[in-house]
């Protein structure tokens, strides 16, 4: 016999063991459970019932009067919380404008709330606009109170259909009407909040209304009084449609026992000869409402026991939203109503559906969890499947990319690809100086804008405390850097205006130490993403040691050097205060300069006393007159301008682009940053000068009779002037992005945010901080 032909049957006994138990004695099972669990509620629910019928008759009921409550103050909600923002509304509006507010308001409120009957607004002066229903369907009443032509008060009457049409028009007279001696207008003197008056009658249309008002002081100084109608019918008819158990009622009345709304209550006030004052519970009348009002008095609100005619009676006194001053619910109800519901209720099969419907809930759910495991296995998978996908694809990029180990070579690939992997909005790489006093940015990658940018600097004295979190070299996280005592400075001079607030950080490891960190602001840091940061951080250290080495072997003497590498053979001069050249003659005419570098030092005005403080003064500012001209002259500037307390270098001021303008002219701001802040300190002052450059195109030339003068125009030079005025702290060299973007491979740059140019829009500027 083959092989094949061998059959083991302990293998097929084992697979239609499970198969029977899977598929009929589990279920099998469940349906003996069902049965048992059907008949044990069935045994139980009798017993239950006489016990429960108590308390379930207090929670049915106290069911009852919070949703009443609730219908309730959602009813009196329009008219009380209106009130507040339709004021708001006027309250700001210009005064011209007020009546259309109040209009527009008062038409959509009533457009799509039945129970609000009409709107009222008066001032102090005596002014009053009034927006009402009308009798005809779906026509509204506008009222204003105006002086007709013969000097006698009207109301003047403009009547609108439900699409804003003006279908009629009329005057009625006023008589000598002055809403301020209203009761509305009158109880909110002196008062902040929602107003009632008592209930009155409209006997035009039979409406038994309150008035809810509020008192407001619109901007221009006026006083201002806004008022709602709010209809007590519809709030009795709504009384009247609850059914509380089979033969229960509901009725609302204020403190003192007077009725606001309930059942028959046109015939209540018919019966009272229309006055709120006499609309109290009658004994004969309501027995029961006035049993449950005397319990209420005596022990307050909840549920009571009253016995009436041989019958027990639940009364159960509420108190209604603060809106309603006061007002009870008052909910009368035979008690036997809801014991017979109850009864009912457990002879009804509901309770073997709701086992039924438990078990079979249950065999679902036990399915659905099994499926939903296995589809989020899957997705889990999937997931991971995709990440290993992109990390392979980054690491990919990485490994391809050229000069990834030479220091010299920016290193964009590896920000870009730390972002992209991580889903961080920026990935940065940051280096320690070979003397550990600072840390430059080498490359940042801003995911969103997808832009790069770099050679930003950050001194240990102004981060101490993130420089030793570095250093101890374990990464750590923080959701927010600004709150953070090791990170809290790092977010203001680096996150701040990006907006981000969480921050990963991965030092970067050398063979002694620490060479520099990655950091990660918003990242989605999973925990299999960690081999592939640590695995960028160990390429990022190998470039750091090549870069350290580079610089450890680097003279001293020749740093600073590089700008000045190459100088123009007859770079043309010009000055017109301070260099005396004799090269001014040679520019005849205007000129347009393509490459034009431009550094404003601005300098505050001296206050000086005497002749004394005079002379000092003069003598300071020939000294750095002089060391100006000296360092103009070892720059090859083109010319220094001096006007006032300002002073105007320039360099590149030729019609070919000069590529070592840019390099001399920052060579020369930070040499005379030195000299400055030298001299002054050597005379006991403060910084008093803030420093702009810019660089691009700019028109100039020589005017005027001889001996002529050269002038430089252009946007150039105004934004390197703004550059210099805008810089806050004193004695700091503030540049534009052009700048930046040209010198960030020589120099060591801080970012100082966005500044905005008429007609240019946003820009970012930086502060030149040093060489590299």
């Amino acid at each position: 016999m083959s092989s094949e032909e061998i059959i083991d049957p302990t293998v097929q006994h084992d697979a239609s063991v499970r198969r029977v138990l899977l598929h009929m004695v589990l279920p099998f099972v469940l349906i003996i459970m069902t049965v048992g669990a059907i008949a044990w509620v069935g045994i139980t629910s009798y017993r239950t019932t006489t016990e429960g019928v108590s308390v379930l008759t207090r929670e049915l009921l106290e069911a009852t009067q919070q949703y009443i409550g609730q219908e309730v103050g959602d009813y009196i909600a329009p008219s009380a919380a209106g009130n507040l923002i339709a004021g708001g509304m006027i309250e700001h509006a210009p005064p011209l404008v007020s009546d259309k507010v109040f209009y527009s308001y008062g038409s959509t409120m009533l457009q799509k709330i039945p129970q609000l009957q009409s709107f009222y607004l008066a001032d102090d002066q005596g002014n009053f606009t009034l927006i009402t229903r009308s009798s005809d369907k779906d026509v509204q009443d506008h009222v204003r109170l105006v002086t007709g032509a013969d000097g006698k008060k009207v109301f003047q009457h403009t009547l609108y259909n439900a699409a804003g049409q003006q279908v009629g028009q009329h005057d009625v007279p006023a008589n000598d009407y002055d809403p301020r001696t209203r009761p509305w207008y009158k109880n909110t003197e002196k008062k902040d909040g929602i107003q009632w008056t008592k209930p009155y009658l409209f006997p035009s249309d039979k409406q038994f209304v309150m008035t809810s008002s509020l008192r407001f002081r619109r901007d221009d100084g006026h006083e201002m009084v806004f008022a709602t109608n709010i209809s007590l019918n519809e709030l009795s008819a709504f009384l009247d449609k609850i059914k509380i158990g089979k033969t229960g009622s509901a009725m609302i009345v204020d403190a003192s026992g007077k009725v606001i709304a309930g059942r028959n209550l046109m015939q209540h006030a018919e019966a009272a000869g229309w006055d709120p004052d006499k609309m109290v519970l009658d004994p004969k009348v309501y027995p029961v409402f006035a049993l449950g009002y005397d319990h209420y008095r005596v022990r307050g609100f909840g549920p009571k026991h009253v016995e009436w005619d041989g019958k027990t009676y639940i009364a159960m006194a509420s108190a209604l939203p603060r809106y309603s001053q006061g007002w009870i619910l008052l909910i009368i109800a035979p008690e036997n109503d809801f014991g017979s519901f109850a009864h009912q209720s457990s002879r009804q099969s509901l309770q073997f559906a709701g086992i039924v419907t438990v078990f079979s809930l249950l065999l679902g759910a036990l399915y659905i969890r099994q499926m939903r495991k296995t589809e989020a296995s899957n997705r889990r998978l999937a997931v991971q499947q995709a990440q290993v996908a992109q990390e392979s694809g980054a690491l990919q990029q990485v490994a391809v990319a050229p000069h990834l180990f030479d220091p010299t070579a920016e290193p964009l690939v590896i920000t870009e690809q730390l972002a992209q992997v991580t889903g961080a909005r920026r990935a940065s790489l940051w280096r320690f100086l070979h003397d550990g006093a600072a840390m430059v940015c080498d490359d940042t990658y801003d995911r969103t804008q997808n832009t790069h940018s770099g050679g930003f600097e950050m001194g240990r004295e102004e981060l101490g405390k993130f420089f030793a979190a570095v250093e101890e070299g374990t990464p750590f996280f923080v959701s927010n850097a600004a709150t953070d005592e090791r990170t809290t400075r790092f977010e203001r001079l680096v996150m701040r205006e990006a907006g981000t607030h969480a921050l990963a950080v991965y030092p970067v490891h050398g063979p002694h130490g620490a060479l520099g960190m990655l950091a990660l602001e918003e990242p989605v840091m999973l925990p299999h993403l960690l081999y592939f940061v640590e695995l960028m951080a160990s390429i990022a250290g190998t470039r750091f040691a090549a870069q350290s080495a580079i610089e450890a072997q680097q003279p001293p003497a020749l740093e600073g050097k590089v700008a000045n590498a190459v100088v123009p053979a007859e770079a043309p001069k010009s000055d017109n205060l301070l260099m005396r050249a004799e090269e001014m003659a040679a520019v005849t005419g205007a000129s347009i300069y393509p490459s034009v570098a431009v550094l404003v030092v601005s300098f505050s005005d001296p206050v000086v006393e005497g002749d004394k403080e005079t002379t000092t003064l003069i003598d300071l500012i020939n000294q750095l007159a002089t060391q100006v001209q000296s360092v103009a002259q070892e720059e090859h500037l083109f010319a220094v301008e001096v006007a006032g307390h300002r002073m105007i270098c320039m360099a590149g001021c030729t019609t070919e682009p000069d590529p070592t303008a840019l390099f001399r002219l920052a060579n020369a701001a930070l040499k005379m940053r030195e000299t400055f802040m030298g001299a002054l300190a050597a005379a006991d002052l403060e910084p008093v000068f803030t420093m702009g450059m810019d660089y691009g195109p700019a028109f100039g030339g020589a005017v005027g009779q001889l001996p002529k003068v050269f002038n430089l125009w252009g946007q150039t030079v105004s934004l390197a002037e703004l550059m210099a005025e805008s810089a806050v702290d004193p004695g700091t060299i503030q540049v534009t992005e052009r700048v930046y973007a040209n010198l960030r491979d020589r120099y060591l740059f801080r970012s100082r945010g966005s500044f905005f140019v008429p007609h240019l829009g946003l820009g970012r500027a930086y502060t030149l901080a040093a060489r590299r």
